[in-house]
């Protein structure tokens, strides 16, 4: 017997194909619009959402030193190279570099967290650090002095604190608030700390350890040890000639000019200076040992002066120099001024370090200038380069009148703003 035939009829095949392929295609038309639905989400979900930021680094500060001011032979030896140059207020000076000032040389530096350094003549010194910290922004200067004097003016620091380091061959002194003082290195080795203001600790390097106020001094012999704390005698005040005071002779050649000031409780002697500069580098008189409360200077020619004093107790410790106060020692002038055609006034500069203003600049030859009223020197060839005390009770912007008076009666005038410092 023959066994059954199971297949299925030729239109059952050609349907159960039929359903095969629609199945097949369902899924597929169903996985390709899964497919676009995720590409649709993903372009528009990446097109939504900020991309990620990226941390934004704080701006560096440029933590470097410059020259504010050089007088006379000073020169620069960079770190890595072995030749001495002449300084010039374009250079930056940064770690180990070194600085020297002849006789009658001297040099003031601004550190880049404001710290001002003057550097007096017959000095050397090495940059030893000019840094911020990067995650704390407490910043740190320091400079070493192999010999000579240097003298320092810290301001108030920032919130995140600040290190000022002065170090000599035997001693190291640290301040980290606003302060003022000096250093010294003598031939013989021994080194002094003066505080005028603030506070300082000195460490020896026989381990010794002194806390300094204001207005006292210590001195470190070559050795390395150190001597008992000195307080300083108070700071002299100028009487006369007053600042910005104009005196005048008939020949000024013949005259004597008296120097006076307030005699200092517990002072023994005075040590006066004058000088041509602001900065006293070549004074024209430097006398220590003077036992009156003044001194009188014969013979001084037409010009301008800037004078000043320290006083000296009965140990022989000498205190801080006064503030200066600049006069004038003028001739006679008669006639009248005419009117002309105004006379060329260049401003070439202006700088102001606290209070002090100094303006260089450029007239006709033979005409006056005046800043802020002040009758200033011109030089043969119209040049003028002049300092002025600028009221230092109203820190801020101060406007600064400068006029030049031409031999023919012209008149030029100019204005400028200026930042006068605390």
């Amino acid at each position: 017997m023959a066994a059954p035939d199971r297949r299925r009829p030729k239109g059952q095949d050609d349907l159960v194909d039929w359903f095969t392929v629609s199945y097949r295609s369902i899924y597929i038309a169903v996985g390709l619009v899964a497919l676009l639905a995720g590409g649709v989400g993903y372009y528009y979900y990446t097109r939504n959402v900020p991309a990620p930021t990226l941390p934004i680094a704080p701006p560096s500060t440029v933590t470097t030193a410059r020259f504010t001011t050089i007088e006379g032979n000073v020169k620069v030896k960079t770190v890595g190279t072995f030749e001495w140059v002449n300084a010039d207020p374009t250079m930056v000076l940064r770690k180990s570099d070194l600085v020297r000032t002849g006789p009658g040389g001297a040099a003031e530096i601004a550190f880049f967290d404001g710290t001002l350094v003057h550097v007096r003549p017959d000095s050397l010194i090495t940059i030893e650090e000019t840094s911020e910290d990067p995650s704390t922004k407490r910043r740190r200067v320091a400079w070493h002095i192999s010999s000579g004097e240097v003298q320092f003016k810290a301001p108030r620091p920032t919130a995140a604190g600040a290190e000022r380091e002065i170090s000599t061959p035997t001693l190291r002194t640290t301040t980290h608030e606003a302060a003022a003082g000096g250093v010294a290195v003598q031939e013989s080795g021994e080194s002094s700390v003066k505080l005028y203001q603030g506070t300082a600790k000195v460490e020896t390097k026989t381990g010794q350890t002194v806390q300094l106020e204001a207005n006292t001094q210590i001195k470190v012999d070559a050795a390395g040890k150190a001597a008992p704390a000195q307080n300083l005698p108070p700071v002299p005040v100028l009487l006369a000639p007053q600042h910005q005071a104009e005196i005048t002779y008939q020949d000024p050649s013949r005259a004597t000019t008296l120097l006076l000031w307030k005699p200092v409780p517990g002072a023994t002697g005075y040590h006066v200076m004058l000088d041509y500069s602001a900065y006293f580098n070549r004074p024209l008189v430097d006398r220590s040992g003077i036992k009156d409360a003044s001194q009188e200077i014969r013979g001084l020619d037409a010009g301008k002066y800037y004078w000043r004093v320290a006083a000296v107790d009965k140990e022989g410790v000498e205190g801080s120099f006064s503030d200066f106060a600049r006069f004038t020692v003028s001739r006679p002038q008669g006639g009248g001024r005419g009117s002309g055609d105004p006379p060329l006034l260049a401003i070439d500069s202006l700088e102001v370090r606290q209070s002090i203003l100094q303006v260089r600049g450029r007239t006709e030859p033979g005409a006056t200038v005046t800043v802020n009223g002040q009758r200033v020197d011109v030089a043969s060839d119209g040049g003028f380069n002049e300092f002025i005390q600028l009221p230092g009770d109203r820190p801020g912007r101060q406007m600064v009148v400068i006029r030049s008076v031409g031999i023919n009666g012209g008149v030029m005038e100019t204005k400028r703003s200026v930042m006068v410092g605390e």
